[in-house]
């Protein structure tokens, strides 16, 4: 039985050069290319910019517009809940550079009744699936590339490195999964405070984050003509977004998405919501 259920999890991928990795299950995504050549980012590196823990060490400068899009809590039948919806419900001032610590906080004399949410951003560092899906198809829009994207996803995640994640085995008590030999050897994005692996396909192949087993979703994206640029850096509970503005303007429009327009050297730290938090320490 336990043997079954080990065929079960593991996952057969290709890794780029028609190479099996049937022993261990596979941290890379059907229908996307892993590239050990990191050229096509390198860009990104030398459009960062600004003071530390600004949107310009996210999202590269030159962009004619941005913003900020927050991950939505979950209540007790895991619908998404808007911040909005949170700060109604708490007292709090709703602004650009609100924390969901801060905007979930009641302020005195508010939230006395049941909270309208059962569970935090659960996604900090990544983008909630539904939320992802809906931001592709809109950017797909503002693209003359879709068919080439390339999607960045932090090398810290344990199932890059030795050990970082447990392999089931026929006899349960499992191993520790190896890093693949091809991202030992592959080349980095160097970007401020953090470093990615780079994946190449078409922007309908972001799904393949989420459905894969061991895959993480990607924590930044773009199209080969650099049209925009998505930003869900390690930590943070919100996605950062340059394009033109048109693109802004639409992502914004969008009810599916809750966004406001973001200042590109403003702060993406927590602490920078001093309205809801009071000064920061």
């Amino acid at each position: 039985m336990l043997d079954i259920i080990s065929r079960l999890f593991r996952r057969l991928s290709s890794d780029g050069r028609g190479q099996q990795d049937a022993p261990e299950y596979s941290v890379h995504p059907p229908g996307l290319t892993f590239l050990t050549d990191v050229t096509p980012g390198r860009w990104v590196e030398e459009r960062l910019t600004g003071p530390p823990e600004s949107m310009g060490r996210l999202v590269p400068k030159g962009y004619a517009a941005y913003a900020r899009v927050f991950h939505p809590a979950r209540d007790a039948t895991d619908r998404l809940v808007r911040w909005s919806t949170v700060a109604e419900w708490s007292g709090r001032i709703y602004h650009p550079l609100m924390s969901f610590r801060g905007v979930s906080s009641p302020a005195p004399g508010h939230g006395l009744g049941s909270r309208p949410w059962e569970r935090d951003p659960r996604n900090y560092g990544s983008l909630d699936v539904e939320v992802a899906t809906e931001l592709s198809a809109l950017l797909a829009q503002f693209t003359g590339t879709p068919e080439k994207t390339y999607f960045g996803v932090w090398e810290g995640y344990g199932q890059y490195s030795d050990g970082g994640t447990i392999v089931m085995t026929a006899d349960g008590r499992g191993r520790p999964r190896r890093a693949p030999p091809d991202v030992k050897g592959a080349q980095r994005i160097r970007c401020v405070g953090w470093n990615y692996l780079l994946y190449e396909g078409g922007l309908h192949d972001l799904t393949g984050f989420y459905n894969n087993f061991l895959s993480q979703p990607p924590n930044i994206w773009w199209p080969a003509d650099q049209a925009w640029f998505v930003a869900t850096t390690v930590d943070l509970d919100s996605t950062y977004v340059g394009g033109s503005q048109e693109c802004v303007d639409a992502l914004l429009r969008d009810p599916a998405l809750e966004a406001v327009p973001a200042e590109y050297l403003a702060s993406v730290a927590m602490t920078a919501d001093t309205i809801n938090l009071g000064d920061p320490i």
